[in-house]
């Protein structure tokens, strides 16, 4: 089954330089909430070769890097996860592991790429329509594409041997820059999508929401 699974293609550009840290840092500091965000996501969708399921979510977001996502799938199932960066504090569903594993990936699926280390070396690219940035954590390659002025897509990719590990993409709302639609493809040909139904910007959350329930 794995020589006919069929490999995902990268999204990076050719002809990357050493990157001006501050210039990438502007890119991505456009795209971090200065405040707490709650995204409303109706539906989310994830398949794979043994089938697929739906349902809804909510996401908490609070400046710079924290996340709770909290989802409700079929037959009452649900789940839920906090995360800092790249790194869950806990979580209470193995059906979130992919997710947890490509944190990253799942940021920017958000529209809130991640701000890399200050200690990894960083590279980038401007072209006709496009900005790209790349660096690595351990065994990992990570690219980024930015599209369209003013910005509506984002792109995300890990890979690791030359092999792309998952991708993701997001369409954004070229006004508010706030993602509308994203979709985060795995190497195992599976896929997990999902709508922004809705977004406040004028919410606040207390200390309980990083409390496993």
């Amino acid at each position: 089954m794995a020589g006919c699974t069929p490999r995902l293609g990268s999204i990076a550009p050719h002809g990357y330089v050493p990157a001006d840290r501050r210039v990438v840092q502007g890119w991505i500091g456009k795209m971090t909430p200065s405040r707490s965000r709650q995204y409303e996501i109706r539906p989310w969708r994830f398949r794979n070769e043994a089938g697929s399921a739906a349902g809804r979510a909510v996401i908490r977001i609070v400046p710079p890097d924290s996340m709770r996502f909290d989802y409700r799938g079929p037959f009452g199932k649900s789940g839920n996860v906090a995360l800092v960066g790249d790194s869950a504090l806990w979580m209470t569903s193995d059906d979130l592991q992919g997710l947890v594993t490509y944190a990253p990936l799942f940021w920017t699926a958000l529209g809130i790429p991640l701000l890399p280390p200050d200690t990894v070396a960083l590279f980038s690219l401007v072209g006709d329509g496009f900005r790209a940035w790349r660096y690595i954590l351990a065994q990992d390659t990570l690219d980024f594409v930015l599209q369209g002025s003013p910005a509506n897509r984002l792109l995300g990719e890990i890979r690791r041997q030359g092999q792309v590990l998952a991708q993701a993409r997001v369409e954004l709302d070229t006004l508010t820059g706030f993602a509308l639609e994203a979709r985060i493809d795995f190497y195992n040909v599976s896929r997990f999508e999902f709508t922004v139904q809705s977004v406040d910007t004028l919410v606040s959350f207390d200390e309980t929401i990083w409390q496993q329930q």
